[in-house]
């Protein structure tokens, strides 16, 4: 009899436990199928491509490295917070996620090629971003063309190959 009664109580414990498990992974299932946007963004030949949406709080951001070099990209939010997203390699992409209740203007910048940069405005009435141009970013009296040829040169991996 009481192995009878330990198999039983073994079977109950599998089935509680299996039900608790369940509901657990199904908890924080979200209550509806609609999910934020996700808008990309590309950087290649060293700079941000231009795009062509404006996110709202809650978008999710993909930022792929087309390029032929490593960047480490960060986000400066409107109150001076910086969130860094990593070193991205050549063809690898990147995430970040607008945060909830965001509004203002959000800064794209690479930490080891200071030049590359965006400007993404959140708001509400989905009304502009922009990639800035190089030539409007620096102010060291070079020529946009002259600090693309100087940062090819400096940057380009395809310089440095034997």
């Amino acid at each position: 009899m009481p192995r009878k009664f330990a198999t039983w109580g073994l079977y109950t414990l599998l089935g509680a436990g299996t039900l608790f498990l369940v509901s657990c992974a199904t908890m924080n299932s979200p209550a509806d199928s609609t999910s934020a946007p996700t808008h990309t963004m590309t950087l290649s030949d060293h700079e941000f491509a231009p795009v062509d949406f404006v996110p709202q709080a809650g978008d999710r951001i993909l930022i792929s490295n087309h390029s032929d070099i490593s960047h480490s990209i960060y986000v400066t939010y409107p109150d001076g917070t910086m969130v860094n997203l990593g070193v991205q390699t050549p063809g690898k992409t990147v995430s970040w996620v607008v945060p909830k209740e965001a509004k203002g203007e959000f800064l794209l910048q690479c930490w080891i090629h200071p030049i590359i940069r965006a400007t993404l405005d959140v708001n509400d009435t989905r009304v502009s971003s922009s990639v800035s141009p190089v030539s409007s970013v620096v102010s060291s009296g070079l020529s946009g063309q002259e600090i693309r040829n100087g940062r090819q040169n400096i940057c380009s991996s395809r310089n440095r190959r034997a």
